[in-house]
C-alpha cells in the first residue's frame, strides 16, 4: 500500500474508533493548549518520557536533562549539534559529510550507517536515516540517560534524545525570524498557529536556509515544512496530525586530514573532494497520527501511526590514502540510499491500588517495519599515478573524474513485534520502585544483488529494567537503576554475513536536588555500562562494518541549572567518561584498551545569560558560554592519532524593543581557536568553525 493510502486508512479506522467512544460523551468546551509555558530559567521540567506518567523530577528514577525553550532561544540554537555541549556526557560524532545529526551519549553511539537514533514526542518515529533536524517546530529537547530498551525497544545503552515539538494552539501565535551570518549564511523561518474552528487548530513551521562555509567550495541549501493539526473531537478524545518534509542539498565534505597523525598541516578551509561532483540531495518525509482517548474508568489510550521515508543520492570524492610527496589518493562514490518505515503503537496507562501501594501501569504494543535500500558505486585504486590523485598543498580541481562501478546493492527488512509492561509503584511518600520489561521479536532479511547473497535471522529478546527512588522531602532524592538494552545491527559484513545484535547492561546510581524554592536544580550520577557486539567501521575497508567485541564505559556526570537572582540564569555541565574496548576480535585491528572513537574523558560547559537592563517592555541581556573538551581518539584503533583538547568562548546578547520585536547577536569562537569536533579516521576529520558572527531578528504578530 502506498504511504498516503496507509495514512488515510489509519485515519479512518482511528476516527471511527474515537467517535464510537464519544457517543455517550457530552460536547467539548474549547481546550486551549499553551506551548509557551516554560519552567523558571533553564531548570528541568517534569517529564513523562521515562515512565509514560507525568512525575515530579525528584520522583523519576533516571537522569533526564532538558534543554528548554528559554535555553534554546538564549543560546541561539539552530541544530542539535548546538545543544550537545550544554548537557553532560554527550559528544559529537561523524556528521556524514554534513547531512545528518550524530552524537554519542556516555561514549556509545548507535548505527553509524543510519545516523543517531532518537525519539519524537516519546515515539520511536525516526527509524532509519534522518536529515539534520530544524529547530523551527521544536519546543525542547530531552536527553534520557541510561537504557531505554525496556520502554522503547532497540536502542543505545548510553541513552537517547527525545525531541518535543511545538503543538497547535487555539490562540494566535505567529512569528517570523530572519538570521544572517559570516560566510554568507542566511535563514528565514515562519512559525504560525491558531484556531481554525472551536475544535480544530493548526500549526505551520517553515524554514529556508542558504549557507556557504569557511570551507572552500562547500555550501548547502535546505527547505523544511512542518504542518500540524489538532482536532478536539470531544472532551475525552483528541486527534493530532503531524508531518515534516525537508529537502537538503549540500556538497559532501569529509573535512581535513592529518599528515603522519599530525593535524594542522593544511589549512582548515581546504576542501579535498571535487566541486564537480555537485550537490548531494537528501529528502526526508514524516507523517504521524496520534489519537488520545480518556476512558470513563480513568485509563488513557494513545494510538499512533507513523510513516517515515528518507532518501539521499549523489556523487562524492573522499580522501582514502595519503601517498608520497603529499599526494592524496581519493575514492569516488555514487550513493543511492533510502530507508522507509511504518510503525503502529498502542499505549494504555492507568492507576490502581493494592493495599497501600499505588501502581502507575503502562502497557504498550508495537508493530513496525523498516526497509533499508542501499546502492553504492565506487572507484578506488591504489597507486602513485591514479586518476583521482590530488596534491594536498597545491590542489587542482576539475580534472576528468573517474567512472564508478557497482560495489554493493543491498535491501534489508527489519520487522518487529513488541509488548511492553511497566509498573511504577509508590510504596509510601518516600520510596518508589519501577519494574518494567519489553518482549521483542525481530525478523531480519537481507539480499545482496551483486554477489547474489541472501539471508535471514529471527531474534527474540527480553529487555528488563529495575529502578528504585528514595525522596525524603521535596528538596532531594537518590535513585538507582539497572537495565539491559539491545540494538539490531543493520547490514552485512565484508563476507556478507548478518551481524549479531548489540547487547548491553547499564548500572546507574544518582541523586537530584531542588534548592532555594527551585531556583537551583542539580543532578549527579555515576554509571557503568558493558556493551557487546558493537558495530564499527572496518579499518581495512571503510565501506563495510565490523563488530569490535566488547566495550565498557564508566563515569560521573553533573548537571546544574540555577537562577540565583531574578535576572541571571546559569546552566553548568561536567562529565568524566572512561569509554574503551574491553574485548577485541583479533581480526578487527582494534586493541584492548583503545578509547572509543571521539569520546572525551573530560568535558565541561558553563552558559550564563544576564538580563541587566529593563525599562517598560524594553530589555537588554548579555551572556555566553565556555566549553572545554579533552583530547579524544581520532580513529577506532586509537593508534596514537587523536583530536586535541580545546576550549571555546561564545558570546550572546539580545535587545527586546517590545514584546513583539527581539534582536539577537551571537559571536561564536570569540578567540578564533582551531579545533576539531569529530573524526572517523586520519583522513576524515571535521574541523570546527572559526570565529562567526550572527544577527537574528524575531517578530511576533
Amino acid at each position: 500500500m502506498r504511504p498516503v493510502g496507509f495514512f488515510y486508512v489509519g485515519m479512518i479506522i482511528s476516527t471511527i474508533s474515537s467517535l464510537s467512544f464519544a457517543e455517550q460523551i457530552r460536547q467539548l468546551e474549547t481546550l486551549v493548549i499553551n506551548t509557551t509555558d516554560q519552567p523558571m530559567g533553564y531548570q528541568n521540567k517534569s517529564s513523562e518520557t521515562a515512565t509514560k506518567f507525568q512525575l515530579d523530577e525528584l520522583k523519576t528514577p533516571q537522569n533526564i536533562q532538558t534543554v528548554n525553550a528559554n535555553l534554546l532561544r538564549d543560546r541561539d540554537v539552530q541544530r542539535v549539534s548546538d545543544v550537545i555541549g550544554l548537557v553532560s556526557g554527550v559528544s559529537a560524532l561523524n556528521p556524514m559529510g554534513g547531512l545528518w545529526d550524530n552524537y554519542s551519549i556516555r561514549g556509545f553511539n548507535t548505527d553509524q550507517t543510519l545516523g543517531a537514533s532518537g525519539l519524537r514526542n516519546g515515539i520511536n518515529a525516526n527509524l532509519g536515516m534522518s536529515a539534520a533536524r530544524d529547530m523551527v517546530n521544536i519546543d525542547s529537547i530531552e536527553f534520557l540517560k541510561g537504557p531505554e530498551a525496556a520502554m522503547y525497544g532497540a536502542g543505545d545503552p548510553g541513552g537517547t534524545l527525545n525531541v518535543i515539538t511545538k503543538k497547535p494552539s487555539f490562540s494566535p501565535e505567529h512569528q517570523i525570524s530572519l538570521r544572517a551570518g559570516t560566510y554568507d549564511q542566511y535563514r528565514i523561518a515562519l512559525d504560525s498557529s491558531n484556531a481554525i474552528t472551536d475544535h480544530l487548530a493548526y500549526r505551520l513551521g517553515i524554514a529556508y536556509e542558504n549557507n556557504h562555509s569557511f570551507r572552500d567550495y562547500v555550501k548547502n541549501d535546505r527547505l523544511f515544512i512542518a504542518p500540524q493539526f489538532t482536532w478536539q473531537i470531544n472532551d475525552q478524545t483528541q486527534l493530532d496530525y503531524d508531518s515534516e518534509y525537508s529537502l537538503t542539498n549540500n556538497l559532501f565534505d569529509r573535512g581535513v586530514l592529518a599528515v603522519n597523525q599530525q593535524l594542522g598541516q593544511i589549512p582548515k578551509s581546504r576542501f579535498l573532494g571535487e566541486p564537480k561532483d555537485g550537490l548531494m540531495n537528501m529528502n526526508d518525509y514524516l507523517q504521524q497520527i496520534r489519537i488520545k482517548h480518556q476512558m470513563d474508568n480513568g485509563w488513557n489510550s494513545e494510538s499512533t501511526i507513523n510513516f517515515k521515508h528518507n532518501s539521499w543520492q549523489g556523487y562524492s570524492t573522499e580522501a582514502w590514502k595519503l601517498k608520497q610527496n603529499d599526494n592524496l589518493n581519493r575514492e569516488r562514490r555514487y550513493r543511492q540510499y533510502a530507508t522507509t518505515s511504518y510503525l503502529f503503537q498502542q499505549d494504555l496507562t492507568g492507576e490502581l491500588n493494592t493495599g497501600n501501594i499505588q501502581h502507575k501501569l503502562y502497557i504498550g504494543a508495537t508493530a513496525s517495519t523498516l526497509k533499508v535500500d542501499n546502492d553504492l558505486h565506487r572507484y578506488r585504486k591504489d597507486g602513485v599515478n591514479e586518476q583521482n590523485l590530488i596534491n594536498i598543498d597545491y590542489p587542482v580541481y576539475g580534472i576528468d573524474l573517474p567512472t564508478v562501478a557497482p560495489t554493493y546493492r543491498t535491501i534489508e527488512h527489519q520487522n518487529n513485534l513488541a509488548l511492553t509492561l511497566s509498573d511504577y509503584m509508590t510504596l509510601n511518600d518516600e520510596w518508589s520502585v519501577l519494574l518494567g520489561g519489553r518482549f521483542d521479536y525481530y525478523q531480519q532479511k537481507y539480499q545482496e544483488f551483486i554477489q547474489s547473497i541472501s539471508g535471514r535471522q529471527n531474534i527474540y529478546h527480553f529487555s528488563p529494567k529495575f529502578a528504585i527512588n528514595y525522596s525524603p522531602n521535596n528538596q532531594w532524592s537518590i535513585f538507582m537503576n539497572v537495565g539491559q538494552s539491545f540494538h539490531l545491527n543493520s547490514g552485512l559484513d565484508i563476507q556478507n554475513h548478518a551481524f549479531d545484535p548489540e547487547k548491553a547492561w547499564t548500572y546507574e546510581l544518582g541523586s537530584k536536588w531542588k534548592l532555594w524554592d527551585d531556583r537551583v536544580t542539580a543532578t549527579t550520577s555515576i554509571f557503568h555500562i558493558t556493551k557487546q557486539n558493537v558495530l564499527t567501521t572496518n579499518p581495512i575497508d571503510s565501506a563495510y562494518m565490523i563488530t569490535a567485541g566488547e566495550e565498557k564505559s564508566r563515569g560521573f556526570e553533573f548537571d546544574l541549572a540555577a537562577q540565583p537572582i531574578e535576572d541571571l540564569n546559569l546552566r553548568l555541565a561536567y562529565s568524566y567518561t572512561d569509554a574503551y574496548v574491553s574485548k577485541s576480535d583479533n581480526n578487527s585491528g582494534i586493541p584492548v584498551g583503545a578509547r572509543l572513537l571521539n569520546s572525551a574523558k573530560h568535558s565541561a560547559n558553563l552558559f550564563a545569560m544576564y538580563d541587566f537592563w529593563q525599562k517598560d517592555d524594553r530589555k537588554l541581556g548579555v551572556g555566553g558560554n565556555i566549553q572545554y573538551i579533552s583530547a579524544r581518539a581520532g580513529n577506532i584503533a586509537d593508534d596514537g592519532f587523536e583530536l586535541p583538547s580545546y576550549t571555546l568562548l561564545n558570546l550572546n546578547a539580545y535587545y527586546q524593543l517590545n514584546p513583539e520585536l527581539r534582536f539577537q547577536f551571537t559571536l561564536n569562537n570569540v578567540l578564533n581557536k582551531t579545533y576539531y569536533t569529530s573524526s572517523l579516521k586520519d583522513v576524515w576529520v571535521t574541523p570546527g568553525n572559526p570565529r562567526e558572527v550572527f544577527l537574528s531578528i524575531d517578530y511576533k504578530f
